[in-house]
């Protein structure tokens, strides 16, 4: 793979895809003010810390993500545990994400097939092998996919939203945002287990943003570039979802809002009033594009980190095997074959929004695994390898910064792991669906530890001339 091929300008575009997205606005607005204070959590005390580690352990060690870190700190087995976990969410994830832009190019055509399962499931297939197909082409033809539809499919539909809410709250006319000054309107304090599991909206919109760290070794000037990058893509989109919540909630009443189409309902209305309807079907193309763009991201970015696993030995040689672009190809092919079968849900599951925020937890759960162990390998190597070169620290003098950091990092982590096992949906057994969710995630965390476990000789020896630069 190039190095040195990707500037600060298209790491901020890719990073900032991996997360920004249209797609969590809805459920930001289902929680009305709540979103002011949830939204703060979820970047002071997560996506900051985040971010910060990530810059820390991506400038000393620059070698595909949290794969080499964990496996700096605790081994190559959990190393190779860890990016499995980041891997196998991507699989619930980008299957929620997908049903987001089947349910807003529905709006394109007219909004009722966006809650056609076969339509859901059609529109998922199809645009993530379209997706799997363009990421062959390399590392550079991805950026540029990020960076133009984040462009047009994101902050051009999100600045319009934003503007049409500014205005039509100037005009005066009626909110649908209740902006009482009570404890209840801005604290989860009635009916807090619904609030919470929306608030895993709020993380999952944001997870992600050190998958751009297995871009490292392609970054001009890493040790400068990277940490630049990711802080200007976390506030970008702290401030662009924020606002673009906020003004769904102006727009459309909590009750008749569709957590998954939410912001093409704002849209919709917005546009109405000022009698641009014409405009719905274009924006809608926009909005579908720049969620199209958020998986085209996610398709080769964790793959990547399980490439660089597989090629220390972990995974069969076929699956090491790279194109002449340098991409995992075989890799790629069995991601999109596990993704295909895991969108079969929302052809069993009653309801499309549950399917939605059931896909949601899944990936939350997941992640928060693995991002307990990424906190864990930071602290671990400040003690561990104190004198290795580290370009860009957390501050905080040697320990206490990363102590407090990492710290609130990982209580925050653990806290949206334990809301995770709360039914997403009405009617859900709620110690059944707890017993599931961590037997699922047991179930996960082993495989890559029974693979380890039965790894052959052959799958180190054999390596391949790309696995080699690594």
């Amino acid at each position: 793979m190039p190095t040195g091929s990707l500037g600060i300008v298209t790491l901020t575009l890719m990073t900032t895809a991996l997360f920004l997205t249209l797609r969590n606005m809805p459920m930001m607005a289902a929680t009305g003010l709540k979103m002011i204070f949830f939204n703060a959590i979820t970047v002071f005390a997560f996506l900051l810390p985040i971010a910060l580690v990530s810059a820390e352990l991506a400038t000393a060690w620059p070698r595909n993500g949290v794969f080499h870190w964990v496996e700096e700190a605790f081994g190559t087995r959990w190393g190779f545990a860890a990016v499995w976990l980041q891997w196998v969410q991507s699989l619930f994830g980008i299957t929620s994400i997908l049903s987001y832009v089947a349910a807003t190019l529905a709006y394109a055509i007219n909004p009722h097939p966006g809650h056609e399962r076969n339509f859901i499931v059609i529109v998922i297939l199809a645009v993530y092998w379209i997706a799997t197909a363009a990421n062959m082409r390399g590392t550079r033809a991805s950026g540029l996919i990020s960076s133009v539809c984040l462009s047009a499919g994101v902050l051009v539909p999100t600045l319009v939203l934003v503007a049409l809410a500014v205005l039509y709250v100037a005009q005066g006319r009626p909110l649908d945002l209740d902006l009482a000054m009570t404890a209840g309107n801005w604290l989860p304090l009635a009916h807090p287990q619904n609030a919470l599991v929306l608030f895993l909206s709020f993380i999952f919109g944001v997870v992600g943003i050190e998958v751009s760290a297995s871009h490292a070794c392609e970054v001009r000037n890493v040790r400068r570039n990277y940490p630049i990058a990711v802080f200007i893509a976390a506030m970008l989109g702290f401030v662009l979802t924020l606002l673009g919540g906020m003004a769904v909630a102006a727009a459309v009443p909590a009750h008749h809002m569709d957590l998954v189409s939410g912001s093409m309902q704002a849209l919709q209305k917005l546009f109405t009033i000022w009698h641009l309807s014409a405009l719905v079907p274009i924006f809608a193309v926009l909005v579908a594009l720049g969620a199209a763009g958020q998986v085209s991201t996610w398709v080769v970015g964790p793959i990547k980190g399980l490439w660089a696993a597989g090629c220390a030995g972990n995974l069969p040689v076929a699956l090491q095997n790279v194109n002449g672009r340098g991409v995992p190809r075989n890799l790629l092919i069995l991601q999109a074959f596990a993704m295909s079968a895991v969108a079969l849900v929302f052809l069993v599951v009653p309801a499309i929004d549950t399917a939605f925020l059931l896909l949601t937890s899944v990936a939350v759960v997941l992640y928060c695994a693995m991002y307990l162990m990424l906190f864990a390998a930071a602290i671990r190597l400040r003690y561990s390898e104190p004198e290795a070169p580290r370009p860009y620290r957390v501050p905080g003098g040697r320990a206490w910064g990363l102590w407090l950091v990492a710290g609130t990092g990982l209580v925050t982590t653990t806290l949206c792991l334990i809301i995770g096992l709360l039914p997403p949906g009405q009617g859900i057994n709620g110690t059944s669906y707890a017993i599931g969710m961590l037997a699922s995630l047991a179930g996960m965390i082993a495989i890559p530890l029974l693979l380890y476990h039965w790894r052959r000789p052959v799958w180190a020896h054999a390596k391949t001339e790309e696995c080699d630069t690594l």
